[in-house]
């Protein structure tokens, strides 16, 4: 019985694991969101790292960011633009939803 029960948690952290690279792991690559006039680019790379253009390109941020489950917290140096406060996140076939503060994002994936 204590094996069963030993073998059983670690599928279910294997299983816990997996979910969270794999929500990381969609979220690499080029996002763009557009409403009205405005537009805004976003790149997430593997290494944690990523950047926002704005402004047709005039604003550029650079970012650290972090993926814990469904929840995304950005680093940057002023936080005047993104915040320290993390956005729950979820991707659904080429978009991706970003919310914060009851307020919500959709953003598309480039191919």
């Amino acid at each position: 019985m204590k094996k069963a029960t030993a073998v059983i948690s670690v599928i279910l952290m294997l299983c816990c694991i997996l979910t969270a690279c794999s929500s990381e792991g969609k979220l690499i690559g080029k996002w763009t969101f557009s409403e009205d006039d405005i537009e805004m680019s976003f790149i997430f790379n593997e290494d944690g790292t990523g950047e926002v253009f704005a402004l047709g390109g005039l604003l550029t941020i650079k970012f650290t960011y972090e993926v814990n489950k469904n929840t995304i917290t950005f680093h940057e140096e002023s936080q005047e633009i993104l915040g320290s406060h993390p956005y729950t996140f979820t991707i659904k076939g080429d978009d991706l939803s970003l919310t914060a503060g009851g307020d919500v994002m959709v953003l598309t994936k480039e191919k």
